[in-house]
């Protein structure tokens, strides 16, 4: 029997806000054991101050995959409740647990439920005057921050020299005329880039068309001082900073206008000097007579100056672009890497924790005789078992003994069994019998499977062939939408939860419904809360909304972009900012992972993924319908021109 697949990253840990539960609290350890039962441990925490406990579960050999971990953050402060005697804890696995905002800046403020900024700019502030901090995934993210910070250090040195330019107006031979046109563009000059300065503040107030308006400010202020001091000096190098310094930013028109302007600009100054409409007045021109063809190539000179600054410009943007996201591939490379070996390591610890006898052990429990322990888990055990008078053997899952005076956590190990049996369908893992409400120990009896999770299949290799993904979906879809046409919700689809049975004729299997979402619930488990594998949840379910069957339709659509890219849809270094890219973010472009895939599947994943429920696919069967046919036909006119329209959207990371 497999073992179970507990890929320990952040993307695959369950996760759940659940302001009304009285499940066993611990706020001042982080637990990292694998060593009893099915259920996950739960945490719940402050929201304000809230401290992280993880807890990596077994999955249910041959039934289903446990969750590894499941964080509950809770809005009053919980009291700290000691851990179940007897509960095994390696003391070298313990560490003090943080409060979010010490895990990293992000996770106190970057939540899902916090939106970007209406530009679409994030930033990161430390006066409070702009708001919470916000999270830099991208290295545009990163550029477009600094960008902000370079215009405002950019204002300050245009301050310095106009101050120093009016302080040299005393010592300059100049008419009275130019030395007031030339004082008074100085002080409207500082003036207007003082309201820039201060309205930057806000990133939000960043635009393009702001940057614009201050960029022509300036280059005519720039221009005037061409004129005050001499168009064939040395001045026009202030407009070639300016130049190099927009040239960097993030919108290339406007860049673009700005070059165009300052050059019209000094073409213009340039023109009724060499034309002789007037004589250069620059208090600085020499006093040499200049030929036309000198005139000329001092013209020359200037606006090659000019396309030069705006060209390093941008290839100094594109580099500093290409060198940050080199540097964010390999950090994520380094995290898989990591991840693989918390896997393997778990692995290790599964295999030698199993296949002996357990507490229960030769017992009778309801009718089936219980041998040896084939899983353990943070909340329960998996015995290999036979009926007693049928002989058929089955799997029976105990809730651990620590845990049967918790209501919560019993009323959770009874709707699993209340949830699968209410399904018919071949690829769900078949209820044998159950314990009655009143037992004193709960007890569930599940079919007996051989096989393995997609998640250990895609360890062993990374992608699925196209057809084995359409059949993977085709199975799963057809579950998905049997349990949604009466009223079951799974909510934690992923890929330790998926068990392929058979080689050649391959049958999939739906486990784990231990945290579906029953139509008739009274809410009272998952009130309010927020429960699921955070790579895989729908974005209304990372923000806590009510979820259908349409939300394990995007669970499907999550999973098959990891069986086909080899990457989870979304990662992250912490839970808050894994929601906050669910719900915000799209993931990387599926064709930039797997290049042979055919171009409709990029499509076909913008839709499949979209963050507006009305947006997506309703069912599982038209999900995996228009898979069909981007893999081969190719997509209905109509959806790919909505799939088009949502890309513009919500652009590929």
């Amino acid at each position: 029997m497999p073992q179970g697949d507990d890929e320990r990253t952040v993307a695959d840990r369950p996760l759940q806000v659940d302001p009304g539960s009285e499940a066993t609290r611990a706020d001042a350890t982080v637990i990292n054991d694998a060593s009893a039962g099915d259920e996950p441990t739960r945490t719940e925490a402050p929201a304000t101050e809230s401290p992280a406990t993880e807890t990596p579960a077994t999955e249910i050999p041959g039934t289903e995959s446990l969750p590894s971990t499941e964080v509950t953050l809770q809005v009053a402060t919980p009291p700290v409740a000691a851990l179940p005697e007897g509960a095994h804890v390696p003391l070298q696995r313990i560490t003090p647990a943080r409060p979010m905002s010490a895990v990293s800046p992000r996770a106190a403020t970057a939540l899902p439920v916090s939106p970007p900024s209406q530009s679409g700019r994030s930033s990161s502030t430390k006066d409070g005057r702009t708001g919470s901090m916000v999270l830099l995934t991208t290295a545009v993210d990163a550029l477009r921050n600094e960008e902000i910070d370079r215009t405002r250090l950019f204002i300050k040195l245009g301050w310095f020299i106009s101050i120093l330019s009016l302080g040299t107006v005393p010592f300059l031979n100049a008419p009275t005329a130019m030395n007031v046109m030339f004082c008074g563009m100085l002080v409207v000059g500082i003036v207007l880039s003082w309201w820039f300065y201060r309205s930057f503040e806000n990133p939000a107030n960043y635009t393009d068309g702001a940057l614009l308006r201050l960029a022509v400010m300036s280059a005519t202020n720039a221009s005037i001082a061409v004129l005050f001091f001499g168009v064939f000096t040395a001045t026009p190098g202030i407009i070639v900073i300016g130049i190099h310094f927009a040239g960097r930013t993030e919108a290339v028109r406007t860049a673009r206008w700005i070059l165009g302007f300052a050059t019209v600009m000094y073409v213009i100054l340039a023109g009724v000097v060499i034309s002789d409409v007037i004589g250069d007045p620059g208090v600085l021109a020499s006093d040499r007579e200049l030929d036309l063809t000198t005139q000329l190539t001092g013209v020359v000179f200037v606006l090659a100056s000019y396309v030069i600054a705006y060209v390093t410009a941008r290839a100094l943007r594109q580099v500093s672009l290409t060198s940050i996201a080199e540097l964010q591939r390999a950090t994520r490379l380094a995290s898989q890497r990591e991840a693989l070996m918390d896997e393997l390591r778990e692995d290790l610890e599964r295999a030698l924790r199993v296949g002996g006898p357990g507490r229960y052990t030769d017992q009778t429990v309801g009718s089936y005789k219980l041998g040896i322990v084939v899983g353990r888990g943070a909340m329960g055990e998996v015995y290999e078992a036979v009926h007693v008078a049928t002989r058929e053997v089955a799997a029976v899952k105990l809730l651990r003994r620590e845990l049967l005076t918790d209501p919560t956590q019993v009323a959770r190990f009874l709707r699993e069994a209340k949830a699968t049996s209410a399904l018919d369908s071949p690829h769900v893992v078949k209820i044998l019998e159950a314990a009655h409400e009143t037992a004193e120990l709960p007890y569930l009896a599940m079919e007996m499977l051989q096989g393995t999770t997609l998640a250990e299949i895609l360890r062993e290799d990374p992608k699925l062939p196209p057809v084995d993904v359409l059949q993977l979906v085709r199975q799963v879809g057809s579950a998905i939408d049997a349990a949604s046409a009466i009223g079951v919700v799974h909510r934690d689809l992923k890929p330790q939860n998926l068990y392929r049975i058979g080689e050649l004729a391959t049958v999939w299997k739906v486990l784990d419904f231990g945290v579906a979402s029953l139509s008739d619930d009274t809410g009272t488990l998952t009130q309010g809360g927020v429960v699921g594998t955070p790579s895989y949840m729908a974005p209304e379910q990372a923000q806590g909304r009510r979820v259908d069957g349409r939300s394990d339709v995007y669970a499907l659509a999550a999973v098959a972009y990891r069986a086909l890219t080899g990457r989870h849809p979304f990662n992250a270094p912490d839970t808050p900012a894994l929601l906050y890219a669910v719900v915000h973010k799209m993931p990387t472009r599926p064709r930039e992972l797997t290049e042979d895939l055919p171009e409709d599947i990029d499509r076909w994943f913008a839709l499949a993924l979209a963050k507006s429920v009305d947006d997506r696919f309703q069912t599982c069967e038209a999900l995996f319908e228009s898979l069909h046919a981007a893999l081969t036909s190719g997509l209905d006119p109509k959806l790919r021109k909505r799939a088009d329209a949502l890309i513009r959207k919500h652009p590929w990371d």
